[in-house]
């Protein structure tokens, strides 16, 4: 949204210190990217991104384009990292969480992910959609449906929560891009703030990493 005006917001509080290590921020306590990350890109490029995201948190909707557009334009010096953060008052965000889990353990999480932000865009988020999703899209349904009932990932979800939280996450999306905090739904241009001051979009602040 270049030249537009932006207000960036998560889906809920989120701090105002984008693109810094201060505040509430502890760069200190972010995981690096590992094996239990679902990644888009090559993890050793040198332009390292952690998206902290809610299925059923539209801004993170909005921001899942985003990420697309840094895949496609920074195929091999960026990678991009997801990781759940559930709010409250978002009761199918831990269904969704772990039936992304589920497909991912079929070999299709980007795949149930994009279906997942599309269900919320079009208020249909319940456990029979995501189980109607796994047959869209080709999936063992018994063994999809059976790990999704069982919460079999339940742990991994709540576990990457936390580990947001200690990270100093409190809304959503948040983005580290190299240790760096950028809360809100970051368009990929560059974009005018709520403030009225001109702001980096993701494209801008991925660039200036490479120089």
């Amino acid at each position: 949204m270049a030249g537009g005006l932006l207000l960036l917001t998560g889906c809920s509080l989120i701090p105002q210190n984008n693109g810094q290590n201060g505040g509430g921020i502890n760069a200190g306590a972010l995981k690096s990217i590992e094996a239990a990350d679902h990644t888009l890109g090559d993890i050793s490029a040198p332009v390292k991104m952690i998206v902290y995201s809610d299925f059923e948190c539209p801004f993170c909707a909005d921001f899942a384009k985003t990420m697309k557009q840094v895949e496609e334009n920074f195929k091999y010096n960026a990678v991009i990292a997801f990781r759940h953060y559930l709010l409250a008052g978002h009761p199918q965000a831990l269904p969704a969480a772990m039936a992304s889990e589920c497909a991912a353990e079929q070999g299709k999480f980007w795949e149930m992910h994009d279906k997942l932000f599309a269900d919320n865009a079009a208020g249909r988020m319940s456990l029979e959609q995501f189980k109607t999703d796994a047959a869209d899209l080709g999936l063992d349904t018994a063994k999809f449906n059976q790990c999704l009932d069982s919460e079999k990932f339940k742990d991994k979800v709540i576990e990457q929560k936390s580990g947001g939280d200690k990270a100093g996450v409190t809304g959503t999306p948040t983005t580290f891009v190299n240790g760096n905090i950028y809360p809100g739904a970051y368009p990929f241009e560059d974009f005018t703030g709520s403030d009225g001051k001109p702001d980096k979009g993701m494209k801008s602040v991925i660039s200036d990493l490479l120089r």
